[in-house]
């Protein structure tokens, strides 16, 4: 096996512990101080969405110009000015941030303020991981940097939360366990970096200045600068909004406990999309449309059925869960957030990896406007929700779902158009008719006394009614489940 399947296949393995890290705190940690959730909650999304700011698309540099720089003997200076470079970066941040709320009285009302002494180095902790982690892919390792990325921060929370909550200590002193925790993931990281290609001691930035190399990397760093603010905005405004616009934390955790349940169902796209996306990539250099219409057409089906089912088990469930869960009748108010994000969730599955077939075409640039448009018309839409319609969570919820719709929508109609490619088929229909069988009967189920029985049995009867569905509609045979068979591999 390679080391980039071995790599892999540890990946999807970390990301799927670092799911059942978020979904076990979800369902039995976080219920029982809603609020305290909230306030860590607000933390990290808050920080990524200014951490574009500070990176400025420097550590993506760092791999695009990492052959030339190996040349040159100046992998390691280039690394080290973009350390220089991202620290430089967040000191003005933070000098303007603090200098304007001294002067501005509105910024100190924000939440972002009230918590700035925990984002700020949650911010620049996550800065540093980030490039250090895009340092580490060129040496094709992902599993180490994942974890540091991605279970680090969730075990933080936990123990944050628990040596609140349990253990009773001041919730100022709690937060600053979630801070720890990123300082010890880039402490990680950095040692990392060190045993695999240890620095050389002699630092020097002449390289920027031969051949007008600083202005390269800087119009370069420019252009993914804008690249990932989009989908950074896009994927984290939800939780500042509503950390921002409703004054209670609470609500906060109320979402993202029905969030983070609701996004279970998108799990197995990771080890798809992986597997995936060097094939797509080798299918548009060979201009082989027939075969990429094919996988594109079998991938969705399969990420869209297997979505519905989780969904359908979710849906089947929830009311049943939340009613075992502390504080389970104010976790109910989640219950539109579940059923809003799923089917929007569900349709981004449906719609396969289109945004794979642009970022691996002449067209890539495409995908930089439109994660843009996205982020514009994700911010356009909370606002009118939170601030016109005053609907609270489900605005929110309504607001995130009207943005991923419409930028699904954007993507097929482009892959249509460029390469004739669509990833539907007539099979979506049985599959969306089975879901709403499963959602009609599951209301019309009768509820047990014992509640953890009806928790069980109602998705069990939901499981049956797809798996007789799909053997009777054939929808995916079950040696299409393999992946070998998936991608057309005897």
């Amino acid at each position: 096996m390679s080391v980039v399947a071995r790599q892999s296949l540890k990946y999807s393995i970390v990301g799927y512990f670092s799911t059942l890290i978020g979904i076990l705190s979800t369902v039995f940690l976080y219920p029982h101080d809603l609020d305290f959730a909230g306030k860590i909650q607000y933390i990290l999304p808050t920080a990524l969405l200014a951490l574009p700011l500070v990176t400025f698309g420097i550590m993506h540099a760092n791999v695009r110009f990492y052959p030339k720089m190996e040349q040159s003997q100046n992998q390691h200076n280039l690394l080290k000015y973009s350390i220089w470079f991202i620290i430089r970066n967040f000191v003005i941040v933070a000098l303007l941030f603090w200098g304007l709320s001294y002067f501005i009285e509105q910024i100190r009302q924000t939440q972002f303020y009230a918590f700035g002494e925990y984002i700020f180095p949650v911010m620049l902790c996550l800065a540093l991981i980030q490039l250090f982690s895009r340092f580490i892919s060129i040496k094709k390792r992902i599993v180490v940097p994942n974890i540091f990325e991605n279970v680090f921060p969730k075990l933080g929370l936990i123990f944050a939360f628990g040596i609140y909550f349990f253990l009773k200590v001041e919730a100022a002193t709690a937060i600053w366990i979630v801070v720890l925790f990123f300082v010890l993931a880039l402490v990680g990281m950095f040692f990392y970096v060190q045993r695999l290609d240890r620095f050389t001691g002699k630092t020097s930035f002449a390289f920027l200045k031969e051949n007008n190399f600083q202005k390269e990397l800087m119009q370069y760093s420019f252009y993914t600068f804008f690249g990932s603010l989009g989908s950074i905005v896009a994927l984290n405004i939800d939780a500042f909004m509503i950390g921002e616009f409703i004054d209670d934390f609470s609500q906060l955790a109320i979402y993202n406990t029905s969030a983070n349940l609701v996004r279970m169902i998108t799990v197995p796209a990771l080890g798809v999309y992986t597997i995936s996306a060097p094939i797509i990539a080798k299918y548009i250099e060979e201009n082989n449309m027939a075969d990429l219409k094919s996988l594109h057409h079998k991938t969705s089906l399969y990420l869209f059925t297997m979505g519905a089912v989780l969904f359908g088990l979710v849906a089947s469930g929830i009311e049943d869960l939340f009613g075992l869960m502390k504080n389970g009748s104010e976790l109910a108010q989640g219950l539109p957030v579940v059923y809003i994000l799923g089917f929007a969730l569900l349709f981004d599955l449906a719609t396969g990896f289109n945004g794979y077939i642009i970022t691996n075409s002449k067209y890539y640039k495409f995908n930089n406007t439109t994660t843009i448009a996205l982020a514009l018309l994700t911010i356009i839409n909370n606002l009118i929700f939170l601030l016109i319609f005053k609907m609270g969570i489900t605005g929110v919820a309504i607001a995130t779902s009207i943005s991923l719709t419409v930028y699904n929508l954007i993507k097929i109609g482009f892959n249509y158009k460029k390469f004739g490619v669509h990833p539907f088929s007539s099979k979506y229909l049985y599959v969306l008719g089975l879901l709403i069988v499963v959602l009609v009967v599951g209301k019309f189920l009768p509820d047990f006394e014992n509640k953890f029985i009806t928790l069980c049995y109602k998705p069990a009867v939901a499981f049956v009614i797809f798996a007789l569905g799909n053997q009777m509609f054939k929808i995916i045979p079950l040696k299409e489940v393999m992946p070998k068979s998936l991608f057309g591999k005897k």
